[in-house]
């Protein structure tokens, strides 16, 4: 399973976490950070910007990365979306849980999100695990309540059904190293993620935010995403516009582009890696919303 083969080598992180606190407004760009309660035991913590009455759209981090992440997406639509970033449960200033890490379990999370947020019709745009997140949303869910779906750079998993020996293996092979080094290996997976060099002062932000997902559970959750569930099952609920957008360098880009998803469109940005919006943060967010306008709303721009 080519996903599998690329989270061995990509697995995890964040960027920026620096926290701007601003109330929200009901108009511009500004950003508040606050925990909403999405169940008796989990707490999110969540970014808001931009006019609360524009279109949201949802951001899903990948594997122990947080809501800063997406800092150049919340800085670039916020003047005309809503948007709304999130750490998913056991990552970043989220609750840690020793436990109900899965999938299924983020997925709930997200319902509840959009119903103690009353959004109306979100985008919801996952990158990475957070593609699992998504799958597990319109398995459980459905895509009623959403207005659109966004898949960055991963196949939705095939659980055991896409399980051989090789993938597995180069997925285990790393992992005594992320248990016993952790900085070391999120370090080293750095050049894996980013196709652009970071800086030091990125490198060590984005190691720091990772490291707050203890290791014992970020490898349950990568075991949980790539081994245990078929998600593909989710493409038969999707009934909303879908977009996929690839890094051209991505090994899994040929199954990424031939998944069967109803009404989906493809892009393939070459120039970026894995992180696509952080690479090329002009290109994913033109994508963005060209597919905001053209295939969600019906507008066409020139």
């Amino acid at each position: 399973m080519l996903y599998t083969k690329t989270l061995v080598i990509l697995t995890a992180l964040l960027l920026d976490y620096t926290l701007a606190a601003a109330p929200i407004s009901r108009s511009g760009q500004a950003r508040s950070d606050r925990f909403v309660a999405v169940s008796a035991e989990v707490k999110l913590h969540v970014i808001e910007a931009g006019p609360q009455e524009a279109q949201s759209i949802v951001l899903i981090p990948g594997w122990c990365f947080t809501a800063e992440i997406w800092n150049k997406q919340i800085a670039a639509l916020s003047d005309r979306y809503h948007i709304v970033a999130f750490d998913p449960r056991s990552q970043g200033s989220s609750t840690i849980l020793n436990h109900s890490n899965s999938p299924d379990n983020r997925a709930e999370d997200i319902a509840s999100l959009i119903k103690k947020l009353q959004l109306q019709k979100p985008i919801i745009v996952g990158w990475s695990q957070g593609v699992q997140d998504v799958a597990a949303y319109a398995l459980k869910f459905g895509t009623d309540e959403v207005g659109g779906l966004v898949l960055v750079d991963a196949v939705v998993s095939a659980g055991v059904a896409g399980l051989d020996a090789k993938t597995a293996g180069m997925t285990l092979r790393w992992m005594p190293t992320y248990i016993s080094s952790p900085q070391d290996y999120l370090e080293g997976m750095m050049n894996f993620i980013f196709k652009k060099p970071l800086s030091p002062g990125e490198l060590n932000t984005i190691v720091t935010a990772a490291l707050q997902t203890p290791g014992s559970i970020g490898l349950s959750n990568l075991v949980l995403d790539l081994f245990c569930k078929d998600y593909r099952p989710a493409f038969k609920r999707i009934g909303v516009p879908t977009l996929l957008i690839v890094s051209g360098t991505s090994p899994s880009k040929n199954e990424q582009l031939q998944q069967p998803i109803p009404n989906a469109t493809c892009a393939v940005i070459d120039s970026a890696g894995h992180a696509v919006f952080y690479d090329e943060p002009a290109k994913f967010n033109d994508l963005l919303t060209k597919f905001l306008e053209e295939r969600v709303k019906g507008k066409v721009i020139k």
